[in-house]
């Protein structure tokens, strides 16, 4: 077998090179939705991400094959729902790309040619690129406000001295020097703001995708706070705007390398595949039937990525080395309806501004502030209120539930219909809170019926709200979500 998945006798040059960029971006997405459950292993529901499991199978055994890739795609959506409202925003990502997998899918089934990878490639991977950029532009607009650059409270500092003192290496913030987290906040700021520019130009796209992958491999090295799942999906990604050869090479390496392997440990070439595609199995599956809890799966995601990404920087480095011609990158899709996905990403992007929601809107590690038409962005001064939940927040003053405490301890308010959604649940739960100037005490949640009725099912998943910060400026947030 190839990395693109065709037999090892199938001949190369009568072979498009966006079949073995979809190949090899397949294998890397399949990746990437095993570190996605090693960091979440109990996130979603077990026959989801069971689902997703045998994708992950699929794809591994044959790369860039249709019918896996739409398999995998199914297992990320599943899971993606099942994890709702408390999802990352990289697995909405993730969701978005599927969605783009499979109506390209049904594109070429309405076409009569469903199964054709050169056909799928060439719908599918121009719209894949888009969804990266237009995701990571919010995520960098988003830095851009008054709490990020406030040292005192901005996620960047937060981040890099959590990442320095897991490593063992707190002397690098220099006692909280000045200058260092003025320095961490600027490049941040930059680096960020700079990836989906050098990406869009032909002239910088090489450099782009390097500084993405390390600048994100850096980021992962945080031990105490898991960010190997998010690197791993945006490496999937920024590979793609290298030339279409890039995954012919890998390809040529793969298969090389596989048949030294067969010929030294005298296994057939399918054989040797089979043990290649073994281990990342088992970890997922590990993961699905709870062999793997939580800490567990977060160390040997940490591990592996690690390995990972440096294998991965290595190789992109020598391929660029070879001094090949930047790929003219199609962004416009070959067909209008798959125009949809990158839409749905923008319009996601701009819930915060229009308080749609607050919650997975790519803000993520930002210090931004959009909360009943104010806002802390340097740029958006006000936002457009399109919903007035922002406007009915409860203070919780005392409780004996310790995640909703949480929020009382350090001065969070919530929103009115999360405070239900959470009491809904937790019916029985003692509650001392404040709403509108008025204070309630409640040694049952459920001795108010209205507050301990559900709300409905696609506003608990879709309209989800983040705490609100009761203090100025806006703090990073270590946590998000509904106390659980």
């Amino acid at each position: 077998m190839t990395l693109a998945g065709a037999p090892h006798h199938e001949g190369r040059r009568d072979r498009p090179a966006a079949v073995d960029s979809l190949a090899l971006f397949s294998v890397m997405w399949a990746l990437a939705a095993v570190w996605h459950l090693l960091g979440n292993p109990t996130g979603a529901p077990a026959a989801s991400r069971l689902l997703l499991t045998v994708g992950i199978a699929l794809v591994l055994w044959r790369p860039g094959a249709v019918a896996p890739l739409g398999v995998l795609a199914v297992g990320g959506l599943a899971t993606l729902w099942g994890e709702a409202p408390v999802l990352g925003n990289h697995w909405l990502l993730v969701g978005f790309v599927d969605l783009a997998v499979l109506l390209a899918v049904v594109v070429g089934a309405v076409r009569r040619r469903p199964f054709d990878r050169p056909d799928l490639a060439r719908r599918f991977l121009p719209v894949a690129r888009l969804c990266l950029l237009v995701f990571y532009a919010f995520a960098a607009f988003a830095k851009l406000n008054t709490a990020f650059f406030d040292r005192s409270v901005s996620c960047a500092v937060f981040y890099f001295n959590e990442s320095t003192t897991s490593l063992g290496l707190a002397r690098l913030q220099f006692g909280g020097a000045s200058w260092v987290q003025w320095a961490v906040i600027a490049g941040t700021a930059t680096v960020e703001l700079s990836i989906p520019v050098l990406l869009i130009y032909r002239r910088t796209r090489h450099l782009g995708v390097v500084v993405g992958l390390v600048f994100h491999a850096l980021l992962a090295l945080d031990y105490a706070h898991q960010f190997f799942d998010f690197s791993s999906v945006l490496a999937a990604l920024f590979v793609l705007f290298l030339p279409p050869e890039a995954g012919t090479w890998v390809a040529e390496r793969v298969r090389a390398v596989r048949a030294r392997v067969a010929l030294r440990s005298e296994l057939g070439p399918s054989l040797a595949h089979l043990v290649a595609v073994v281990p990342p199995v088992m970890l997922a599956a590990a993961c699905v039937l709870g062999f793997i809890d939580t800490e567990e799966g977060k160390r040997l995601g940490w591990m592996s990525w690690q390995v990972y990404s440096l294998v991965v920087i290595v190789a992109v480095v020598r391929f660029l080395r070879r001094h090949p011609a930047v790929a003219d990158h199609a962004l416009r899709p070959t067909h209008a309806v798959l125009l949809i996905i990158p839409l749905l990403v923008a319009v996601n992007g701009l819930t915060p501004y229009t308080e749609v929601k607050t919650g997975y809107g790519f803000t993520m590690y930002a210090n931004l502030r959009t909360v009943d038409g104010d806002s802390n962005h340097l740029l958006v001064r006000a936002t457009l209120p399109l919903t007035d939940r922002q406007a009915d927040l409860v203070r919780v003053v005392s409780t004996d539930d310790q995640g909703l405490q949480r929020y009382a301890h350090n001065n969070y308010a919530l929103t009115w219909i999360q405070f239900r959604a959470f009491m809904a649940e937790h019916p029985g739960v003692a509650v001392t809170y404040e709403r509108a100037g008025e204070r309630v005490a409640l040694a049952h949640a459920d001795e108010d019926p209205a507050l301990v009725r559900p709300i409905s099912w696609w506003e608990e998943k879709v309209l989800f709200f983040r705490p609100v910060d009761l203090t100025s400026p806006e703090r990073c947030q270590p946590t998000f979500g509904p106390a659980r």
